[in-house]
């Protein structure tokens, strides 16, 4: 037969957590025709040959909780995504965190424009509705990475109930499963939920177990980020671990509605939260021993992006522009953070600031931006949230632990229920997070070959296969004939990225080959993607 391309010579990493094999991988139409033999492989004439003698040969790897979909229908996107495909990223699954950009109501635009300011570029047109019609808007345009959808519960309650915060009457619930309905009849891998952020965390488990029933008789998948994720938080009233009960909550919901349940970006914030991190786990294994089917995902540094909004009690958030402009309201929020002036100042990094007055202090800790405007660090943070607009963006740092100490984040990682993602918000201005550059050549470099945290073939289930099962995907994460030609080849032996919070922009090194769809992104360590539009859009 005739091929396209043979990667020959490498040890192919299939993606299942087999051991790793010598083989010859056959490439014909973006498809992975065969593996071959390497003493039959002489014998085959491919119109191309890439040799990854030393190398290994792994399935591209999959980012199971993105927020890119707020960047992939734009023209540009594939300039702002291109650290992804350096890494070797070749799919993601947007819609996280509650916050999709389908299904919505186009009535509701301007409000969705709003809530999608952190992750956005610039508003959108919003030419669909459904997220079959945004699928047929991204095949029109094209694609650089593949791209699978969840829906969001927070669009869809924004698009049905407005900035309501009231439980929803029946009809309105009912047109809210109606949107999820559809959503998953035009392919959505499953529904997802942000209990961090407005409306999410004004939303009932009875709202959330009556959308997600939904998706579990479509068989899709239900994502949460939790309500808490530290010991002590504003939802709970109880001496118990908040995080333990957050996880708790979400996967009764799951248990009543008889869906897949993923836990998203499993984090222990502040150094008190670390102590619990064995207990979290042990309560996850209990609820699975139990009968809930969940896993969770991981991020391999002690920090992530998230909006400046995102420690305001739920009180605020829907009228925190004028609360910020209010002397009364200025002085009620000023109270209430007065226990976390420490965290504020130590462990927030300031990504974007909205404003270019600001710009200067991007990069910084918020006790180097009180210094500098002479303020202390809780006025500090008030100030720079409000000449946002409330659409800054911060790092957060102690997630999961520090420089000294990850354990709490090491047992996540390592637990056979995690497999990894890199929840980033990658535009093309501020100071981005690391992990938008380095996420899975940190773990295959860091965590695999210095640490030994786990085995390479641990390590790529858990970036390819899994998350590839989890979300729905079909015929991705596996290198198997039949299966969509987007792989990675990388060097075990150099692979890393020195990323980090001070200095993220950074390619990484060792990441020799990437192609999507069998169509190179990256040949010997240089990009070659311009204009190359390779992606697919994926349904379940």
């Amino acid at each position: 037969m005739d091929y396209d391309l043979v990667i020959g010579n490498g040890l192919v990493v299939d993606g299942s957590g087999a051991p790793g094999i010598h083989r010859d991988v056959a490439i014909k139409d973006g498809r992975i025709a065969a593996l071959l033999d390497p003493a039959d492989a002489a014998s085959v004439t491919p119109s191309r040959r890439i040799d990854a003698s030393g190398g290994v040969v792994a399935p591209g790897f999959i980012d199971p909780h993105s927020h890119s979909d707020w960047i992939a229908p734009i023209p540009e996107h594939a300039s702002i995504l291109k650290p992804f495909i350096m890494q070797g990223v070749t799919t993601f699954v947007g819609g996280n965190c509650g916050f999709s950009i389908a299904p919505i109501r186009r009535e509701r635009a301007p409000m969705l424009n709003e809530s999608g300011r952190l992750c956005a570029e610039h508003e959108f047109d919003w030419r669909w509705e459904r997220v079959g019609e945004l699928g047929a808007y991204l095949r029109r345009q094209g694609l650089a990475l593949n791209v699978a959808h969840l829906a969001g519960h927070g669009s869809i309650r924004l698009s049905v109930m407005g900035a309501s915060a009231a439980e929803p009457a029946p009809e309105q619930l009912r047109a809210m499963q109606a949107m999820v309905e559809q959503a998953m009849a035009d392919g959505a891998v499953g529904l997802s939920c942000g209990l961090g952020y407005f409306p999410g965390m004004i939303a009932k488990p009875e709202e959330l177990a009556a959308l997600a029933s939904v998706v579990g008789a479509a068989g899709g998948i239900f994502t949460s980020h939790l309500r808490a994720y530290s010991t002590r938080s504003l939802f709970f009233d109880s001496r118990a671990p908040h995080n333990i009960l957050a996880v708790r909550e979400m996967a009764e919901v799951a248990r009543a509605a008889r869906v897949s349940f993923q836990v998203s970006h499993l984090i222990f914030v502040g150094r008190r939260t670390w102590a619990v991190a064995h207990e979290t786990l042990a309560e996850i294994e209990r609820l699975k021993h139990d009968g809930v089917d969940l896993t969770f995902d991981t991020f391999p540094y002690t920090c992530g992006n998230t909006t400046v909004r995102v420690i305001f009690p739920s009180w605020s958030q829907t009228g925190l522009e004028g609360l910020l402009e209010s002397a009364d309201g200025w002085a009620k929020l000023r109270d209430g953070f007065k226990p976390l002036g420490a965290f504020i100042a130590e462990s927030i990094q300031l990504m974007w600031a909205n404003n270019e007055k600001l710009r200067h202090l991007e990069g910084k800790f918020f006790a180097q931006i009180a210094e500098e405007l002479g303020l202390d660090p809780i006025d500090a943070y008030l100030t720079v949230t409000r000449e946002s607009a409330t659409r800054g963006r911060v790092l957060i740092h102690l997630y999961s632990g520090d420089e000294q100490d990850e354990h709490a984040l090491q047992a996540a990682m390592r637990h056979p229920l995690n497999m990894f993602e890199m929840d980033t918000i990658l535009t093309s201005s501020g100071h981005h997070n690391p992990a938008s550059f380095g996420t899975y050549p940190r773990i295959l470099g860091h965590y695999v070959r210095k640490l030994g945290l786990l085995s390479l073939e641990q390590a790529v289930r858990k970036a390819t296969g899994m998350p590839a099962e989890r979300m729905r995907l079909r015929d991705r994460g596996l290198i198997k004939p039949g299966y969509g030609a987007d792989i990675v080849v990388f060097d075990p032996a150099t692979i890393g990225c020195a990323a980090d919070a001070a200095s993220p922009a950074q390619d990484p090194v060792g990441v020799d080959h990437v192609l999507i769809n069998g169509r190179s992104m990256v040949a010997n360590s240089r990009w070659c993607g311009d204009g190359v539009l390779a992606g697919q859009w994926l349904t379940r």
